[in-house]
């Protein structure tokens, strides 16, 4: 028959990888979060730029290796879509790490749990050993 306390201290290494997982997760997430942050800095400058231009300015688009006259007016909604779908894809990535965060916190909290059990149950074990020894 097996040691509870080695079930207990399997189970408690096991909720410390869960959570090492999900700390690795949450930090790809804020690194997504980080970059999404910066392509919608670069495109709010590009924005303002393009608002200070009036509609006869010539606008030019790079495809490839190639700069393509484009209409300011053109631009500026292709820069808007850009900004729209950034800023849905930030609330996602932020919707994500409070969900992981969350989780790591209720993984936490089970491992504190399991880990005062464990200190119970060797103490617990002391006595009895210590009982018997007396007896014995």
């Amino acid at each position: 028959m097996s040691n509870p306390g080695e079930k207990l201290a399997a189970a408690v290494d096991e909720q410390v990888q869960n959570f090492r997982s999900i700390q690795e997760e949450i930090q790809k997430l804020r690194n997504d979060q980080q970059l999404l942050m910066q392509q919608q800095s670069e495109n709010e400058m590009v924005r303002q730029e393009l608002n200070l231009l009036d509609d006869s300015a010539q606008v030019y688009k790079m495809i490839g290796p190639v700069l393509m006259k484009n209409e300011t007016e053109d631009a500026k909604q292709t820069v808007d879509q850009r900004l729209e779908l950034i800023t849905g894809e930030l609330k996602k990535v932020e919707k994500n790490i409070k969900a992981k965060e969350e989780e790591a916190q209720e993984i936490a909290k089970r491992v504190q749990e399991m880990q005062g059990a464990m200190q119970s149950a060797a103490v617990e074990a002391a006595k009895l050993a210590a009982q018997q020894a007396a007896q014995g």
